[in-house]
């Protein structure tokens, strides 16, 4: 079991402990595993002196327990991850425990004056973001808005209480995505993380100001989240068929109608029929470009029988139109 103890306190301190427990020898801004630990990186960014972004990428090749202290002050936690977690609350603290299964993603809201204990297993892939707000930055806006302090203090509550709670967003999923797993062919540089960091950040702070309105993300559990991309992944492996239409979905989501209509254009940014039909013309594109599949072989397998009204999509699409004589 390796071992590490640490707090948020001070992100310049915290960087430079990491470094000298993982990569002492390290120049740049991520701090390399060494291999008996694990494979990938850490990240610590300054977005201003008062709001930290924190960067976990790797993969645990041994058991790793990490203790964050708690600090005097009132600072905010805001952690985004895409894995597998159970926790519960022991004596004040947050005992977490995250194993190598990867899920839809979820958002838990903390305040650095409570500890947390967390486990990583062997073989568990760690993918996740924190940003640290700190009081000096929070404090001048609960004084004037008393509602947003009681509705993040809700937040924080709900989010040690109920984690099947929260779950990512589409855009906060594709930041998320942009953050730790970052496009090879961008340059990666300081703004680039600055930069997402910061519509992260916006995000959430989108939903402090819902409060407990009908889109509360309280409101929509992981399971229903679930059912969702279980659907998501039907539509995907049968686009062949004609879509089957928004209550047989909801059927086979065991939702209501205008719940499952609601949560699927929430978490896929597009309703069921558009992203059908989005993922039939992606799927066309790659059968004509990259396959080079006849044009006409394309529409009968993916079910297109008026070639004037798939050429139109598919250039609304791609800004190119594909040569229905090929």
């Amino acid at each position: 079991m390796q071992e590490y103890s640490f707090d948020f306190l001070d992100i310049d301190e915290l960087r430079r402990y990491f470094r000298s427990q993982l990569d002492p020898n390290g120049t740049g801004d991520r701090i390399n595993f060494p291999p008996e630990i694990g494979e990938g990186y850490l990240s610590y960014y300054k977005i201003s002196p008062e709001v930290f972004l924190l960067i976990n990428n790797y993969r645990a090749h041994t058991d790793i327990r990490y203790t964050r202290n708690p600090i005097k002050e009132k600072d905010i936690i805001l952690h985004f991850r895409k894995y597998a977690l159970d926790h519960r609350i022991v004596d004040d603290k947050i005992i977490s425990k995250y194993s190598d299964s990867y899920s839809l993603g979820n958002m838990r809201c903390m305040n650095a004056q409570n500890g947390e204990v967390v486990t990583i297993t062997k073989g568990a892939e760690v993918k996740s973001t924190m940003i640290v707000l700190k009081s000096s930055y929070t404090k001048h806006f609960f004084k004037k808005s008393m509602a947003m302090a009681d509705t993040v203090d809700t937040y924080i509550k709900h989010s040690n209480s109920f984690i099947d709670k929260f779950y990512l967003s589409y855009k906060q999923s594709i930041l998320f995505d942009q953050i730790v797993t970052p496009d090879i062919c961008k340059v990666e540089n300081y703004l680039y993380y600055i930069a997402r960091g910061i519509r992260l950040l916006e995000t959430f702070w989108r939903d402090v100001l819902k409060g407990e309105s009908a889109s509360s993300p309280f409101n929509i559990n992981s399971m229903q989240v679930g059912n969702i991309y279980r659907v998501s992944d039907y539509l995907k492996k049968n686009l062949n068929e004609p879509f089957i239409g928004i209550d047989k979905l909801s059927t086979m989501a065991h939702m209501s109608r205008t719940n499952f209509f609601n949560i699927f254009k929430e978490i896929h940014n597009q309703t069921p029929l558009e992203f059908f039909n989005n993922k039939k013309l992606e799927s066309s594109y790659n059968m004509i470009f990259k396959q080079r599949l006849p044009i006409k072989e394309v529409m009968n397998t993916l079910n297109y029988s008026n070639s004037s009204k798939f050429r139109k999509a598919f250039f609304n699409k791609f800004d190119i139109y594909p040569d229905i004589n090929q």
